[in-house]
């Protein structure tokens, strides 16, 4: 997902993302006007692979029992495919958690303050970016601890503000740090191998490039993709699609307030937010902001829109009590910055998003976060060409938003808080519905 970070991110669950109630406070300073909040407005919403796992990979060029896909061109040339679910549906896999990796006691590989990082092996063990300490931490599959790579600092294999992991085809780390202008490849088990120089002037909080299967790196940079090879030599940049225009203090997504030094806002709970992932062929899946239904694009850097997929889901509502609780939470954020008057409140939407987000496996299938009736994480999952393939029972995994899963053969990895407010990784099954 690509993402300007503009000011300091609280920790939030996923229950948070959905409800767009708990999204932090933006600043801007008093001489600029809210007419030119759009690079904001994406950084509140947009937070950026199948479980082609053996029962899925041998479907992957079929849908699902009883979903009917149809494929069609649209007017302007781009192919489209529509998903039909039948009369009842059921889920086909469910996420069963196996490990769950961290402590609440200080000094130990497992204790997390902040993680930033997260990449999955072969096997099923993991390697994290631990932020606070600027140390990569690898640990097998039964998630003991292998390896601590790194420090702070300005050496070889240290790190000034690492942000993010990427692993390439030879399961080597990626280590990004901007602050330090330069990109660390690491050994899981041995460390430090190489590092390349690396300029961005968008550091951001967490990294929002990619690593294809190929080995090529792909960075979102204003108006274009930057594209780095194995070496990290730059290679010409590709186009990326017109932004949207600005909507200024009439976006439907926020709700601006003005507090004399300047302007914060607040999203607007519920209101579609968007997604883009990558594959790993480095195509780019994106759900338009604004738009509430299932409704998902792939595009070619540098070229068009090939693809765009719509899966016929029907809408799940805003409850009463929902409502009641987001708005209940927004005033009470109104109230704490001195503001009495009340917002719109007729700008909160009554169906929930049916696209949360989107992740790519290392497969290549597109697993879309779809909204559950009684909460918790579910997915439908669709195949390279948009048939739909399958879809995940809700699971109690309430990730965080900032940091995608990671998604490998049968291996689901991703990052969650406990009560106390403590990070684990955790490592589920994917396993198929008897």
């Amino acid at each position: 997902m690509f993402l300007w970070f503009h000011t300091h991110w609280i920790r939030v669950t996923e229950r948070s993302a959905m409800s767009r109630a708990a999204m932090p406070a933006s600043n801007f300073p008093a001489n600029q006007p809210p007419q030119r909040c759009r690079r904001l407005r994406r950084f509140i919403h947009g937070l950026f692979a199948a479980a082609a796992i053996t029962t899925l990979a041998c479907s992957e060029s079929a849908p699902a029992n009883d979903w009917t896909v149809v494929r069609d061109t649209l007017p302007s040339g781009v192919e489209r495919v529509t998903n039909t679910p039948p009369p009842q549906t059921a889920p086909t896999w469910t996420l069963v958690e196996e490990i769950r990796v961290g402590t609440v006691e200080a000094g130990l590989p497992e204790s997390f303050g902040e993680i930033k990082g997260l990449v999955g092996f072969e096997g099923g063990g993991f390697a994290v970016l631990e932020s606070q300490s600027l140390e990569i931490r690898v640990f097998a599959a039964d998630g003991s601890h292998v390896a601590t790579h790194g420090q702070r600092g300005e050496g070889p294999g240290e790190f000034v503000g690492a942000n993010g992991l990427m692993l390439d085809p030879s399961e080597r780390i990626w280590v990004p740090d901007s602050y330090a202008a330069r990109m660390s490849v690491l050994d899981p088990e041995d460390g430090f191998v190489e590092s390349f120089p690396f300029t961005s002037f968008v550091r951001g909080w967490v990294w929002t490039g990619a690593m294809t299967a190929d080995g090529r790196i792909l960075k979102h940079s204003s108006t274009t993709m930057r594209v780095f090879d194995s070496a990290m030599t730059e290679l010409p940049s590709l186009p990326l699609p017109p932004a949207a225009e600005d909507v200024g203090d009439e976006d439907p997504s926020i709700f601006l307030v003005e507090l004399g030094t300047g302007w914060q806002v607040r999203a607007v709970p519920f209101y579609p937010g968007g997604a883009t992932t990558f594959d790993p062929g480095g195509a780019m899946w994106s759900a338009a902001v604004g738009d509430a239904s299932h409704r998902v694009h792939k595009w070619m850097p540098g070229g068009d829109t090939i693809l765009v997929v719509e899966t016929q889901r029907p809408p799940l509502a805003v409850s009463s009590a929902e409502r009641d609780s987001v708005i209940a939470d927004t005033r009470a954020w109104f109230r704490e910055r001195g503001v009495e008057t009340e917002a719109d409140w007729s700008r909160i939407p009554d169906v929930k998003p049916a696209v949360l987000d989107l992740v790519t496996s290392a497969e290549g299938n597109l697993w879309v976060q779809t909204p559950s009736p009684g909460g918790g994480v579910s997915y439908d999952v669709l195949a390279p060409d948009g048939a739909y393939l399958g879809s995940t029972a809700p699971a109690a995994l309430e990730t965080v938003f900032w940091l995608s899963p990671v998604i490998r053969g049968d291996y689901y990895w991703t990052v969650v808080f406990d009560e106390l407010d403590v990070p684990y990784v955790v490592r589920a099954r994917i396993t198929p519905v008897e």
